[in-house]
This record gives C-alpha cells, sequence and structure tokens, in this order.
C-alpha cells in the first residue's frame, strides 16, 4: 500500500459522492446526515445526473463549505454519475451514499479507523437498516449475512451480494486503477465493483448499522428477474469463467446454484412457472434443496390464495368484523439497528 494512505501523520481525507437525479425531497436529509459525521469529510461532491427538479438549489443553498455540485450535461446513469464524482475526488478515501438514504454520526469515524487499522483492506462495509418509502423499518437489508472476511471474501460476493453502497468506504485509487464502475451494467455495476475490489485485498466489516438504506419505486435493483438474468447473472459468470482457475467445481456449482435459486424466488412473485423452474433449477445445484422444494410449495397460487384468505379472516376477528384498517407508520428516525 503506498503512502498516501498510511502513516502520512495526517488523517485521511474522505470525500463522499451523492449521485443525484430528481431528489428533491431527500437530498436534504442525504446531506445532514454527512454534515452531522463525527469525523468530518473533506468533501462532498453532489453529482447532478440531469434533475428537473429543485435538486440543485436545495444542494446550492446550503452553505457548507464541503459541498460542491458537479452538474452532468448527459444523463450517465448511477455508474457514470460515481466515476465522475471519483474522477473529481481530492480525498484518500471516498465514501458512496445514495441521494435517498442516511448515515449514523460515527459512520465515517468507525470506518476510517478500521481501513487504517490493517494494510490487507481495500475496501471497508458495515451493516445497514433497510426503511421502505412510507417509513417502515425493514430490518436488515442482508437478514443478517455478512461479507466472508479473509483473502477470499471475492468467492462470497460471487454468490450473493452483501454490500450495501451506502455502507462502503473505499481507497480512492484503487477505484481509480479498476476504472470505476462499469457503465456497461444497467444494473448489478455495484456488486460488479465489489467483487472487482475484493480480488485485490480483504473487506473490512463492522457488524453495526451505521447507514439507513430507503426502498426506491422503480428504483433499477427493482427490475424484473429476466434483467437480472440477462445482466447480473451474466456478470457473475464472466467473473466465474475469468477466475475458473482459482475456484473448485463445488465452489462454480455454488454460486450459479445460489444466485439463480435468489432470482427464482424473486421471479415467483412475477412468473410463478418461470419462477419454479429457476429455483428448481438451482436446488439440482445442491443450493438448499429442501428449503426450495419447501418455497416452491409456500409460493404456489393455492397456498398463496389460502395466505391471504387466512390473512383476511385474522383481521377481521381482531378488528371485530371491519375491515383491516393499518395508520402509515411514521417517518423513520435516524438510529442504530436494535436501538429502542
Amino acid at each position: 500500500m503506498d503512502g498516501e494512505e498510511r502513516n502520512t501523520g495526517a488523517p485521511p481525507r474522505v470525500s463522499v459522492i451523492i449521485p443525484t437525479h430528481n431528489s428533491a425531497p431527500t437530498i436534504g436529509r442525504a446531506l445532514a446526515s454527512v454534515l452531522s459525521q463525527s469525523y468530518q469529510p473533506f468533501e462532498i461532491i453532489v453529482v447532478d445526473d440531469g434533475s428537473g427538479d429543485d435538486t440543485v438549489r436545495i444542494v446550492e443553498a446550503d452553505p457548507s463549505p464541503q459541498i460542491r455540485v458537479m452538474r452532468l450535461t448527459e444523463c450517465a446513469g448511477a455508474a457514470g454519475a460515481r466515476n465522475a464524482g471519483i474522477e473529481a475526488a481530492s480525498g484518500e478515501l471516498v465514501a458512496f451514499l445514495d441521494a435517498d438514504d442516511a448515515w449514523h454520526p460515527a459512520k465515517l469515524e468507525r470506518q476510517v479507523a478500521l481501513i487504517q487499522s490493517s494494510d490487507r483492506y481495500v475496501f471497508v462495509a458495515c451493516a445497514s437498516e433497510e426503511f421502505a418509502v412510507d417509513g417502515e423499518d425493514l430490518g436488515d437489508t442482508f437478514r443478517g449475512r455478512r461479507p466472508l472476511s479473509g483473502p477470499d471474501g471475492w468467492k462470497g460476493l460471487l454468490a450473493c451480494n452483501t454490500v450495501a453502497t451506502p455502507t462502503v468506504l473505499v481507497w480512492r485509487r484503487h477505484l481509480v486503477e479498476l476504472g470505476g464502475f462499469n457503465r456497461a451494467l444497467e444494473i448489478g455495476e455495484d456488486q460488479d465493483m465489489w467483487i472487482r475490489l475484493a480480488l485485490r485485498g480483504e473487506i473490512g466489516y463492522l457488524p453495526e448499522c451505521l447507514a439507513y438504506v430507503y426502498t426506491r419505486a422503480n428504483s433499477l435493483s427493482d427490475r424484473g428477474f429476466r434483467e437480472h438474468i440477462a445482466v447480473t447473472l451474466r456478470m457473475v459468470e464472466g467473473h466465474v469463467a475469468a477466475l475458473r482457475d482459482r475456484l473448485t467445481a463445488a465452489e462454480i456449482r455454488a454460486i450459479r446454484g445460489e444466485r439463480i435459486g435468489r432470482i427464482g424466488r424473486i421471479a415467483c412473485a412475477e412468473s410463478y412457472i418461470a419462477g419454479v423452474g429457476l429455483v428448481l433449477r438451482a436446488a439440482l445445484l445442491g443450493y438448499q434443496p429442501i428449503g426450495s422444494l419447501a418455497f416452491v410449495l409456500r409460493a404456489s397460487p393455492p397456498a398463496r390464495w389460502l395466505k391471504r384468505h387466512i390473512r383476511a379472516m385474522v383481521n377481521a376477528i381482531g378488528n371485530g368484523g371491519r375491515a383491516d384498517v393499518r395508520p402509515s407508520p411514521p417517518q423513520a428516525p435516524l438510529r442504530r439497528c436494535g436501538d429502542g
């Protein structure tokens, strides 16, 4: 690791990159969470990707000297916007935050300490908590799944992504040397980057929930299963082919099985027949064969019909025969996972 990253005698500078596109309702929350960090960033680069709302006006109205706006002349997408921020960044470290997400105030402080603690760490991540658009707490983003420690962390990321973009803190030079995010990938460009970074060293991880991820309507990550097969799965298969000499046959089956199985479970909500085919294919590859068969039964149309009617009956009994009426949950406050 070069001298700019360690033992310079000065704390490393952190550049925060926030890509935006029509993010007026949430950009203020994102900026407030960055400005409240106990380890203050050197700069906050807001990359506006052709917004047509008040996003830029809101950002420019903030007097904080760290904030600067980059306006892209052409729509670059998430990968292109992040790449523009990386190129413009002056810090030794880069942290990514999406315009509708937020951080715990200690996020940067704890991650900077971790990434400086070992020359082996190329980037560090942390746990994150997920919220619906209406503020409902959806729990841990990856349901307890964590990146693998040690030099084989890339193998775990091939099988299943366990890194949320707003949780990442990375040495900038690695991003530059890798050529940034792959703009050819409409989805999965973040997963591709974490795999490529993990191939250069180890992943540091904090099990504390220091990032808050808000789900988005029409998010690219919520595209249909066919696009995940065409783009994300193809990206993973490309890495598997390139790394075949470093993977055993059993590891390749496990990677394919888990990827196909997870896509199949998503697919069942859109097309049960197509989803079942993928889930059973994953089971044949060894991915949770018993659990996969149980899922196929639970996700079948008759089972879903029965669950809906049982739930409706229980709600009706609980409401004295009235229809189920639930108030919308309040906007979720910034807090750590597990706080009361």
